[in-house]
């Protein structure tokens, strides 16, 4: 109960429970014990265990629910609920054959939970949780096989279970920060390696209590660990920290801690005892597994209820299909004598089967950022030397368009046509998702024109082009900007583009650049159009662009960020509000206007709202980036000249 109301508090966005992710690891804890205590009763009684009889208990208790909310976000996103989130089929599939963690790590799940939860632009998958319901069901098909060979040693030593299960412990918790060091954060969070030993501390401290006379004075073991626990669930950062650096051993021994200490009769025991932590506890898998879809869609809703409004009405909606699951649905098949075990086997085997049947027939959710690797290659800068860009000097006569068509110039309202380049203009893209979004439009739209342009996008999701101050979000986690925009801020960008030697740099930024902010750790939250937030955002866009000046980028151009559309955005949600995107543009032209020649301004805002693009939720489905086809169009009919024009001009 304790470990889904601590994850119910940090998935709702509660701001001081950063580290509410730990109560996942409280989780792997407690499954560990309750399986191998069974284990060992089942052993101490028989001098076996039946192996056949454990997976078919596990699958009564697990698969029910579990498939049944596949197959409901399978229809869902069938429907069109999930609009915008990417590889939706993808993941249903992780989930469904129980190895979504390690579709996350091949997909790219860079950051655990802590890159999820402030994932602020884009549509969350449905499917997220599934990475630790997947650990969990891993560990279950191979701990069987591992205990029987642990008890065969257990037999030939002479020894306790508690010192063979201790030492295989060891050996997991001694490997985590190892696997941290040689395979990064994103391996130490996702794999199942580096979170074993959090669920082998359960089984550890069920062969420690197993027949043994628990003395009173462990009760205190209880407050003590919940005091820990707590502390690290406060203390612990979103992202980074020594939940990504193999620490989590440590959470998972808190944990057993703690579950010894409830063993014996305290008053730890006596309130966690009570109703409504038995009640959330029995219903706490459903809770889990529920929940996050029902914060998903809900936070695509625009409903006026307010922050709290809103996770009030997410935890209700949650308790009341966990309930309606656990009473109609789980109960009722886990209990039920006819399911003999192998009638449940076939059983478990046909739902599997209809819902992957659920899954072929329903459309994917279509990526809606990033180009594929065959047309990135096309476009690519060409490895060798080029000689130098030499600007036109001349204006192309203007050119006649019919009324509604779209003029290919910088300027929204202008006729000149294109300029034509001596070689192909090499442009980098420099921004956020937003920018590798539109990158994807560009990239494709110069592999069909190579005479044009060459196109390397250097985006970094996540990240906007102020370099300081604290990004506040409703419903999320405070950011560090520094801390974690940094690297790619000061690193990543000057590196890549002293590299690329591109004649042009477009930067765009949205979602991260119009955020509530505080100037310093806990500052007044400011808006990002208020003057004194206006002056960082000023201070961080500049050093940018001095950054590429001084690398010798003979033109920086800032290209106008379209408002998101409205409609999409929640009711607390702050990226639609015109006046910061005006103080943005604002900052953009004042940077031009200081570098005369060298800084440039593309009005793309402009442009998309002459087109009534901007609030076409075909053309952004998720509000904010710019589907694949939608990018394209924009750079062919807008964007791509321009900054070609830009370049030669």
């Amino acid at each position: 109960a304790l470990a889904v109301t601590v994850v119910l508090l940090f998935h709702g966005g509660i701001g001081w429970m950063s580290g509410g992710y730990l109560g996942v690891s409280v989780f792997f804890t407690l499954s560990g014990f309750l399986i191998t205590s069974l284990m060992l009763h089942e052993h101490g009684s028989t001098g076996r265990v039946a192996v056949g009889a454990f997976y078919t208990r596990r699958a009564r208790r697990l698969l029910p629910a579990s498939l049944f909310c596949l197959a409901a976000i399978s229809v869902m996103g069938g429907a069109g609920w999930f609009r915008g989130v990417d590889g939706l089929r993808r993941d249903v599939w992780g989930a469904m054959f129980q190895v979504f963690n390690w579709v996350r790590l091949a997909a790219g799940g860079e950051g655990g939970y802590g890159a999820l939860m402030q994932a602020n632009s884009g549509f969350r998958s449905p499917v997220e949780h599934y990475w630790s319901l997947a650990i969990e069901e891993q560990f279950y098909w191979i701990w069987p096989l591992v205990f029987l060979g642990l008890m065969v040693v257990v037999r030939r030593l002479r020894t306790r279970p508690v010192v063979v299960i201790g030492g295989l412990t060891l050996l997991a918790a001694i490997a985590a920060p190892l696997i941290a060091a040689v395979w990064g954060p994103d391996v130490a969070y996702w794999a199942t390696p580096a979170r074993i030993s959090e669920i082998l501390f359960g089984a550890l401290a069920a062969a420690w209590v197993m027949g043994r006379d628990l003395p009173p004075r462990l009760q205190w073991l209880a407050p003590a660990a919940l005091v820990a626990l707590g502390a690290a669930c406060v203390v612990f950062p979103v992202s980074g920290g020594p939940a990504y650096h193999g620490a989590l051993p440590l959470v998972g021994l808190a944990s057993a801690a703690l579950i010894v200490g409830l063993q014996a009769d305290g008053p730890a025991k006596q309130v966690l005892g009570t109703r409504p932590f038995v009640g959330l506890g029995k219903i706490s898998y459903g809770v889990y597994l529920y929940h996050w879809p029902v914060f998903v869609l809900l936070d695509r809703q625009s409903w006026s209820v307010g922050r709290w409004g809103l996770l009030a009405l997410k935890l209700a909606i949650t308790l009341a299909v966990a309930v309606a699951s656990y009473y109609a649905l789980e109960r009722p098949i886990r209990t039920a004598n006819w399911l003999v075990p192998r009638r449940t086997l076939a059983a478990a085997v046909a739902t599997t089967a209809v819902a992957a049947l659920v899954v072929l027939v329903i459309p994917q959710a279509g990526k809606y950022y990033g180009a594929d690797q065959a047309t990135a290659d096309a476009a690519s800068f060409d490895t060798g030397s080029v000689a130098p860009l030499v600007p036109s000097t001349t204006v192309p006569a203007p050119v006649t368009t019919a009324a509604g068509d779209t003029p290919l110039t910088d300027a929204a309202t202008t006729t000149t046509g294109p300029l034509v380049p001596p070689r192909p203009v090499r442009i980098a893209i420099v921004g956020d998702s937003t920018a590798e979004a539109l990158g994807a439009g560009m990239v494709a739209w110069a592999a069909a024109n190579p005479s044009l342009a060459q196109v390397e996008v250097v985006a970094g999701a996540g990240c906007g082009l102020s370099n300081s101050g604290y990004l506040v979000f409703d419903g999320l986690p405070e950011r560090d900007v520094a801390a974690e925009c940094g690297p790619y801020l000061h690193d990543i960008v000057p590196q890549r583009i002293a590299e690329l030697q591109p004649d042009l740099v477009m930067l765009i930024t949205t979602t991260w650049d119009v955020a509530d902010r505080r100037l310093e750790a806990g500052g007044e939250v400011l808006a990002a159009d208020d003057p004194a937030a206006v002056a960082q955002i000023a201070e961080g866009f500049q050093e940018m662009t001095d950054t590429l000046l001084g690398l010798g980028v003979p033109r920086v151009v800032w290209v106008t960020e379209p408002i998101p559309v409205v409609g999409l955005l929640g009711p607390s949600d702050r990226q639609g509000d015109p006046a910061r995107h005006d103080a943005l543009h604002g900052i953009m032209a004042s940077i031009a206007a200081a570098n005369p020649g060298e800084v440039r301004v593309v009005d793309l805002a402009t442009w998309v709202l002459e087109q009534g693009l901007e609030d076409d939720t075909t053309a952004r489905p998720d509000a904010v980036h710019w589907t694949p086809e939608a990018a394209t169009t924009i750079s062919e009919d807008y964007l791509g000249p321009a900054l070609v024009r830009e370049a030669l001009t």
